[in-house]
């Protein structure tokens, strides 16, 4: 009888932690979907996908882009390439 017991509980237990794992809703997923049709427009579209998943997510996530400092953003975008610092100059 012991047995049974421990059975069930172990199935209890695997159940529950199932439970637990399982996403209440899928609108994250549905919210990137969504986004990335706006996203995809035709004169994206020679945009590779690298760079399509990264404005997606930047997209999605927008609400956390608050916290960031532009000015730092901006640097290191200008200091990626020469032409860049030609251009903009080393506004340090």
């Amino acid at each position: 009888m012991g047995a049974i017991h421990h059975d069930v509980f172990s199935e209890l237990v695997l159940l529950t932690k199932l439970f637990f794992v399982v996403p209440v809703s899928s609108a994250t997923a549905e919210r990137s979907f969504s986004a990335m049709r706006r996203l995809k427009t035709y004169l994206r579209s020679t945009m590779s996908t690298e760079r399509l998943n990264s404005v997606t997510t930047l997209h999605v996530h927008k609400n956390h882009l608050n916290c960031v400092d532009d000015s730092e953003v901006i640097k290191d975008f200008v200091a990626c390439n020469d032409v860049r610092m030609d251009i903009f100059g080393n506004n340090s």
